[in-house]
């Protein structure tokens, strides 16, 4: 192939051509995103930097060589359009895996289409999402159609604007619909589930949306994922049960979430709530067979079956119900049993223990005879399917034999849920994802600690020498922010859960708020703690205020984009994720440095095996998971290259202590505050020149 060179081959006008393959040196690919070049001259809204042609080096390079990558790309670099080109420029199908559901729509519906529109190529993209996402068929008409006469009158006008959106949607995603419509019983229970799928024996298998998407997924160039569903291909693949088409390359951008997901999809759970629910469902299938004119009548072989099973059933449900009440006023999740004798559990464990293992046996045995009678009706085989994936999970929670596990319970209301959670999942990644001859490109805003990405290569198991790059944002944080840390407010100490810092805080934030006149995320390590400020800080501040859990996420951040001035209390599921431009966020507050929390399970877990194999728990496992947790909640702020404001971490240890100064050295940050005088002077200085400012 020929490189191309803007000035002689590259069209003053019109679409970007782009080259089929990749010349011998990737320079030669420069003209396309740096300064002067192509898209610079044809675009006047690209702003060329120099982090996002660095990055688009190394992505090609990868692309090329089929290799492994990993790139820390700060905010406002550019990293999608980096990897993107380099993508479709070397013709290979590509799974582009991401965490949020709204940069997979942003990449689908605006990156891939704005390449479509600057360059002259030719591909196809299709996205695809877990199938919970789509609505089943057989379940709308199982759930909807055969109840209606039975509902309230409000209740059929929701029946009536359901079935005028499944005739009109070209895609049966669920979230399409009202949030209110989505989470209300019996519509609650309309997604696809594999425990559920009759696959291509159904009779609606020819008008399933999963399986349309999936079609369309199998013809495309680039498929957008989440890491769920990437996990389960990985997964899957080896069991020739593959979700994904075969695929050449794997882009998995938010990768700082990828050790988090895998945890949690191969995470073991028994929720007592659930098992309560499928023989529920068993019980209404019984009840259904009793009345079937196949049943034989009273005294038949059929109906004494059906008996049996009901009476088993409610066995199951008590056994289920002595269990939350075992667990019943549980505050904190709680290791179940570490390894090491039984003989030293204590005595609610021990008989947990039995009666996991007693129940096991009678939900093998009511899965088997359930399964018997699938030939009546098709609805028993899911059930059937449910009752023996509990049975698998509640055998394995029971016989804590691998010791790479931690086992814990929780108590949620009136729900008792049981966990058996992997502590280390590198080398299932390693054996999955990174031993193969394909290209992974892994990037993300926070990666590196320091300026290494050694530890996060750890974490997800490359243990050799790869290709990689740290690149920071190219915003200008000097002039742009400030960071605050007060002095007068005491270090956080663990005494009555943080009471004293915590009533320092309600002091400080009605301040602080009213300096950047709301318009503040505020981002605490402990829901407890955001309870009870928020409590504190009602009627004493003049801002709207909202706080993570009174509404869907999405309906939240909503809320606190179109509230210009309102402030936003969250805890850690926000600190990442939570893309906010403009007037509506000047101010990212945290409580206090995001250590691991000490009581929670998984990290005393990961302590402990820190400690085991050599290497010091605070410096090697503690201090590196806050480094990257305090980087991706500073990053909320800066979302594009005119925005400013206030980032504030209330928790001294910042200057006081050798870690703290230590972590200045490493993030991006404005000039340092100690008083809120000078946080005031701040925010009069750049409205003066002229900054945007909310609020009222």
């Amino acid at each position: 192939m020929v490189p191309m060179n803007d000035s002689q081959t590259v069209p003053a006008t019109g679409r970007i051509p782009l080259p089929s393959g990749f010349p011998e040196d990737i320079g030669d690919l420069d003209f396309i995103l740096s300064k002067g070049g192509a898209l610079d001259r044809r675009w006047d809204g690209f702003q060329p930097r120099h982090a996002q042609l660095k990055m688009f080096r190394e992505a090609a390079r990868a692309f090329r060589s089929g290799d492994i990558s990993i790139i820390e790309a700060g905010t406002g670099t550019g990293k999608t359009l980096a990897y993107l080109l380099p993508a479709i420029i070397s013709g290979k199908k590509t799974v582009i895996s991401t965490c949020h559901k709204n940069l997979q729509e942003q990449i689908f519906l605006k990156d891939l289409e704005f390449i479509r529109e600057h360059f002259e190529v030719t591909f196809s993209s299709a996205i695809l999402k877990g199938r919970d996402n789509y609505l089943c068929l057989k379940r709308y008409h199982s759930e909807i159609s055969k109840r209606s006469q039975w509902l309230s009158r409000g209740e059929q006008s929701r029946i009536r604007m359901l079935k005028e959106w499944k005739e009109n949607t070209a895609t049966g995603e669920l979230e399409e619909l009202p949030y209110v419509l989505r989470k209300e019983p019996p519509f609650d229970r309309l997604s696809s589930e594999p425990d559920a799928c009759s696959g291509k024996n159904c009779r609606f298998s020819a008008h399933c949306f999963i399986a349309g998407a999936r079609a369309k997924a199998a013809e495309a160039d680039i498929i957008l994922v989440n890491h769920h569903l990437f996990m389960a291909d990985l997964t899957l693949r080896d069991e020739s049960a593959a979700v994904l088409p075969e695929w050449e390359a794997a882009v998995i951008d938010e990768a700082h979430m990828l050790e988090e997901i895998a945890i949690i999809f191969f995470t073991k759970r028994f929720s007592t709530a659930e098992l309560q629910n499928v023989c529920y469902d068993l019980s209404r299938l019984l009840d259904r067979a009793l009345e079937s004119p196949a049943s034989g009548g009273a005294g038949s072989e059929l109906v004494q079956t059906v008996l049996e099973l009901r009476e088993k059933a409610e066995n199951i449900q008590e056994a289920a119900a002595r269990i939350n009440t075992s667990f019943q006023g549980l505050q904190e999740e709680e290791i179940l049993w570490p390894a090491g004798p039984s003989d030293g559990w204590p005595q609610k464990h021990r008989e947990l223990k039995a009666a996991l293992l007693s129940l096991r046996g009678e939900l093998e045995d009511l899965a088997r005879k359930a399964a018997k009678l699938g030939d009546l009706d098709e609805d028993f085989q899911p059930v059937h399917r449910r009752l023996d994936a509990t049975a698998e999970n509640v055998l394995f929670i029971a016989s804590n034999s691998e010791p790479s596990y931690v086992y814990t319970v929780q108590a949620k209301g009136d729900d008792v849920l049981l966990s058996a959670v992997p502590v280390n999942v590198s080398e299932y990644l390693r054996d999955r994802l990174f031993t193969s001859s394909k290209t992974v490109l892994l990037t993300s805003a926070t990666l590196a600690v320091g300026d290494s990405l050694k530890y996060f290569c750890r974490k997800i198991g490359i243990h050799e020498p790869i290709g990689g790059l740290v690149l920071q944002s190219p915003f200008d944080f000097w002039n742009r922010t400030v960071l605050y840390i007060p002095a007068h407010i005491p270090i956080p100490v663990y005494e009555n859960g943080y009471d004293a810092f915590g009533k320092a805080i309600a002091e400080e934030l009605p301040r602080l708020l009213e300096i950047t006149r709301g318009r503040a995320l505020v981002l605490f390590t402990t829901k407890r703690l955001m309870d009870s400020t928020y409590a504190a800080i009602q009627g004493r501040v003049r801002w709207p205020l909202y706080k993570q859990g009174d509404a869907s996420r999405t309906d939240t951040l909503n809320a606190f984009r179109e509230d210009t001035g309102s402030v936003l209390l969250a805890t850690r599921s926000f600190w990442q994720g939570v893309d906010v431009p403009g007037a509506s966020l000047t101010a990212v507050i945290i409580d206090k440095l995001p250590f691991p929390p000490f009581n929670d399970p998984l990290s005393k877990a990961r302590e402990r095996l820190t400690a085991e194999s050599g290497r010091d728990r605070f410096r090697d496992y503690s201090l590196p998971e806050m480094k990257i947790s305090l980087k991706q909640g500073l990053g909320r702020l800066l979302r594009s290259a005119s925005d400013w404001g206030l980032l504030a971490v209330l928790d001294n240890r910042l200057r006081t202590k050798p870690y703290g100064t230590q972590i200045l050295k490493e993030i991006q940050h404005g000039p340092i505050k100690t008083r809120l005088e000078d946080v005031a002077e701040f925010f009069e200085r750049m409205e003066g020149a002229g900054a945007p400012r909310g609020g009222s």
